[in-house]
């Protein structure tokens, strides 16, 4: 067995890092911040050392795979094997996790000492291991130790999500979550042992060999369950319940590990399996995501204008940009399903960039709701407001993702987002009518999601950070967050404007999956090479330069006009009338609430809001048209909860109350359900092995 020394030892060197963080964190005193310390320094160790190996593998080319056997098992062909492997595509999804991983566990070390207060030492444990079962997951080269891994992924996540176990609601959250990605898991496992026993091999390069002769429908039904398994763990719409459920509870430190990176394991899923395993199918495949994902990002913005809870808006934005980047993936299949293999790398390039970019402002976005709501102690955007002033630098960080997520030049949002307009535009060289106006049809989704989040960031950095504090926790607040904390903040800000100035650093690196999975003739994807394949405008590294140099020399001018105008004038004091009012206060301000009315008023068919408005007298005044109290009350409604999980919840609790009738407590009626269960496995061994007709 022939490895190569670097990148093998820099991942095991990692994975040592994250388990002695793990040892230190769960064996530890569980209340010690300097132990919670240490778990975090090792974990941080282990994002360097796994993010080393990925570029090695990545600007190197070296793939490298290592399996083993257990002993009982001695055919390699058994489902027990356990392998690892990097290629491409994981190396990618390595350097993401480890990227990603580094800021937040950075920022974590200012946010466990300010803002957790109960067992830091146990949270910092189960971090570590959370990030070793990520790692896992992608490097995990057969079918069995990648199912061990996501399961061991799942469980971890949700210790996490209850750490702070003494509230109700966060148990209940945690249950929803955990129940919602076991369903998934189950998908996941019938998928892939589905793909195992029809290709007769345990690993993925192996079933990848096999998959041309499966047969089509098998490769559908591996293809519908990857889907709802896949789709469960990256928040596809309707399997994204969980996301605005789980985010909240969990903190925020992990918030952003789960929004940032976890979801995108589903996003790798997807590609593994669907792309790279089965090397795409039928049309209708790429159409069902194409329609899924394109529900996802209008379901996800449109309930992110109307939360109050900033934690909860972020968690439906990132349903949002999971839908962008599944129709990404979906028109990629339609092109490739058609025959273009160029337009199908434009596609899945500009998906994969997403998912990079995403995973970027997102993390960035949920530290910055980390800081804002432990210092104002509330999630509550209604009562922040004013925040700015005590937090500057955590403000202007938070602005950066924001405008990222918005999809403004000249942040990294922008060119992923470009990138996929391009490919539905170029859809008119397929000379399908049916792709052109569907991909159509996608790219105004697409500018219209892109709209309404532009206009929810508007709605919630105004809210947290401008105007007058709405409560006296907000007013209270009078310095910005650890310099920890605000330092990882700073170094995805800074990735998020690096990437959105010179995207081709992220687009080289994503070129070699690109060109494996698609087939395509050049060895790099590079941005330029697809479009100028496709005639289409080049989105070059001048071109690039020479937009931002542009865009950086208007802003240049106009703060100078702005400047040399103010100070040509005098200045000059004078009283301004305030309608009577001796000065402004806090309830003339907008608030979160009253700036997303035209949104729902717009889109009341889909809010169905419930409206109460009452008013009455002022306690001892005359009755009269200008002396009551009025009092506004609305609420909308989840359809996805209300009219499909709520009433299958209530089925599964009814069916589970008819059958526990079954636990007796008499040891014989046990024992006749263990004969019965047996008697049936064997006669379905029996049937399916030869034996029935």
């Amino acid at each position: 067995m022939n490895l190569p020394p670097g990148p093998l030892l820099l991942l095991g060197a990692a994975a040592s890092a994250y388990l002695i963080g793990v040892l230190a964190g769960l064996l530890g005193k569980a209340d010690s911040q300097g132990t919670a310390q240490v778990s975090l320094a090792f974990a941080l160790l282990g994002t360097v050392l796994g993010g080393t190996s990925a570029l090695f593998e990545l600007l190197g080319g070296s793939v490298f795979n290592w399996t083993y056997v257990p002993s009982g098992f001695t055919s390699p062909d058994s489902v027990m094997v356990i392998g690892i492997a990097m290629d491409p595509l994981s190396a990618f999804f390595v350097l993401l996790i480890s990227m990603v991983g580094f800021a937040i566990t950075l920022s974590s070390f200012g946010y466990l000492d300010k803002y957790v207060h109960e067992r830091p030492a146990t949270l910092a444990g189960f971090y570590a291991l959370f990030l070793f079962t990520l790692l896992t997951v992608v490097l995990a080269g057969t079918v069995f130790l990648f199912l061990i891994a996501w399961e061991a992924m799942t469980i971890v996540s949700y210790f996490l999500v209850v750490h702070e176990h003494a509230s109700p609601k966060v148990r209940r959250s945690g249950l929803f979550y955990l129940v919602i990605s076991h369903a998934a898991g189950a998908a996941v496992l019938t998928s892939l042992l589905l793909l195992a026993v029809y290709s007769g091999s345990p690993t993925f390069a192996g079933i990848a060999q096999a998959a041309s002769h499966l047969n089509p429908w098998v490769k559908s039904l591996v293809f519908v369950a990857a889907t709802l398994g896949f789709g469960t763990k990256a928040g596809l719409v309707p399997l994204h319940v969980w996301l605005p459920e789980a985010h909240p509870a969990a903190p925020s430190n992990v918030s952003a590990l789960m929004s940032g990176v976890m979801i995108k394991v589903g996003i790798y899923g997807i590609l593994r399996v669907v792309f790279q395993v089965m090397g795409g199918g039928p049309l209708w495949w790429g159409v069902l995501l194409l329609v899924m994902g394109a529900t996802s990002a209008l379901v996800g913005v449109l309930n992110a204008i109307a939360q109050h809870d900033i934690k909860r808006l972020l968690a439906f934005h990132s349903v949002e940009n999971i839908g962008i980047i599944f129709m990404a993936l979906g028109a990629s299949l339609i092109f490739l399903s058609l025959g273009f293999p160029l337009l199908a790398a434009l596609a899945l390039l500009a998906g994969m960039l997403h998912t990079v970019n995403h995973a970027l402002f997102k993390s960035l976005l949920f530290l910055g709701a980390g800081a804002v709501s432990g210092a104002a102690g509330t999630r509550d955007m209604e009562h922040m407001g004013g925040l700015a002033r005590a937090m500057p630098q955590t403000a202007l960080f938070f602005i950066v993702g924001a405008m990222a997520i918005s999809g403004l030049p000249p942040l990294n949002g922008f060119v992923s987002e470009w990138l996929l307009f391009q490919a539905f535009f170029a859809s008119f060289s397929t000379g399908s009518l049916a792709t052109e106006v569907l991909l159509t049809a996608a790219g105004g989704v697409l500018a219209l999601s892109t709209g309404l989040a532009g206009y929810c960031f508007v709605k919630a950095s105004g809210a947290i950070f401008l105007a007058r504090p709405r409560s006296s926790e907000a007013e209270r607040v009078s310095s910005d967050a650890p310099a920890t904390l605000r330092s990882g903040m700073a170094v995805l800000s800074i990735l998020c404007i690096l990437l959105g100035v010179v995207p081709l650093l992220a687009i080289e690196l994503i070129g070699r999956s690109v060109s494996e999975i698609t087939n395509t003739a050049s060895p790099t994807v590079s941005l330029g090479g697809v479009l100028g394949s496709l005639e289409l405008p080049s989105l070059s590294g001048n071109l690039d330069l020479g937009v931002i140099a542009l865009v950086l020399a208007a802003a240049i001018l106009v703060l100078w006009v702005v400047r040399r105008t103010r100070t040509a004038e005098k200045d000059r004091v004078s009283p301004a009338w305030d309608c009577g009012l001796d000065r402004p206060t806090s309830r003339m301000e907008y608030t979160p609430s009253g700036y997303a009315q035209p949104i729902l008023r717009i889109f009341a068919s889909y809010y169905a809001p419930t409206t109460l408005t009452e008013t009455s007298p002022r306690g001892g005044s005359r009755p009269g048209p200008l002396m009551k109290v009025s009092r506004f009350q609305s609420e909308i409604s989840y359809p996805w909860v209300e009219g499909f999980f709520d009433p299958l919840k209530q089925h599964v609790m009814d069916l589970a109350r008819r059958t526990s009738r079954l636990q007796s407590g008499r040891i014989h009626a046990y024992l006749a359900y263990f004969v019965l269960t047996l008697l049936v496995l064997l006669a379905a061994l029996w049937f399916f092995g030869g034996g029935g007709p």
